[in-house]
């Protein structure tokens, strides 16, 4: 069958098909809703905080800029100050209290003195957040914390829980499963962290859901019909279930697919050996190959 032209150029469409997008799946969404409720929770003397564990490449950095895109900066001309609801961070990869301070005031464009003291940073945090009324604080990669000293660990989520207190504001700490032993170290501001995990996928009807969603994503001209039974074993096993690697398996084999002309992705391209001759390498024997 004839393929009709697509108005877009080859190298737009595989632009195109780069792009990040949200992608709604029943437990991103109610990790989600849960981020919402906690955003409009009153302000108490003990604010409940959220733990998100998840593998790595397994969407929950994704899910965060998704949240933080859908309460973005707001500029009110009657203010002297942008609202800012959430703040966003990424942990420091060798955390300690100055390191963790310095990259918050990063995020917030705000500069200090070279050798500014921690003590001074966390006191000009609260200032700040207070002025911008921030409402909530995403921590990513979490697990970094383990990266330091437990003195270090101990001061870093000392100043945290500070924070989250005087603020009244919740706190979220998004992370692999060392995120768990990060915040064990202080028992009473771990207990305050509910757990909610985004596990790997398995070949059942909600993954073939997801294929139902994603495949109109990919721009292909032809119906690869993602979601049968076939297709949907072969993508879990070479993705091994986690969920950045299925998109980055998609994309590859759709920009061969545009490439190729044939504007399909077959089930004989996610055999073993097609995936090798496209540069495709499951997770897991990534570490096993020789440099």
């Amino acid at each position: 069958m004839a393929i009709t032209p697509h108005p877009e150029s080859l190298e737009a469409r595989i632009q195109r098909l780069k792009t990040d997008v949200w992608i709604r799946y029943t437990r991103a969404t109610k990790i989600r809703d849960r981020l919402e409720a906690l955003l409009k929770h009153p302000k108490t003397h003990r604010m409940p905080n959220l733990a998100i564990i998840a593998e790595t490449n397994n969407g929950k950095s994704m899910l965060l800029n998704n949240f933080y895109e859908l309460h973005p900066p707001i500029q009110d001309p009657a203010s002297e100050y942008t609202i800012l609801p959430v703040l966003l961070v990424q942990m420091p990869p060798e955390p300690d209290e100055g390191r963790l301070y310095g990259a918050m005031l990063e995020q917030l464009f705000i500069e200090g003195p070279p050798k500014e003291p921690a003590s001074s940073k966390l006191k000009r945090l609260k200032d700040i957040l207070t002025k911008l009324q921030t409402q909530m604080v995403l921590f990513d990669e979490f697990n970094n914390l383990l990266a330091g000293s437990y003195l270090k660990q101990r001061k870093a989520l000392n100043g945290i829980k500070y924070l989250g207190n005087e603020l009244r504001i919740p706190i979220v700490a998004a992370g692999t499963i060392e995120t768990r032993t990060a915040l064990a170290s202080d028992p009473q501001l771990a207990n305050r962290f509910t757990p909610m995990t985004l596990p790997r996928w398995q070949d059942d009807e909600e993954f073939a859901r997801l294929m139902l969603s994603l495949e109109p994503k990919l721009g292909l001209q032809q119906a690869s019909n993602l979601h049968e039974e076939e297709m949907t074993a072969l993508l879990v096993a070479a993705s091994e279930g986690l969920i950045g690697e299925v998109v980055t398996l998609l994309r590859l084999l759709a920009e061969h697919a545009m490439r190729s002309g044939s504007e399909k992705i077959t089930e004989a391209m996610l055999k073993r050996d097609s995936l090798r001759e496209l540069g495709w390498v499951r997770p897991s024997e990534r570490m096993l190959i020789p440099a």
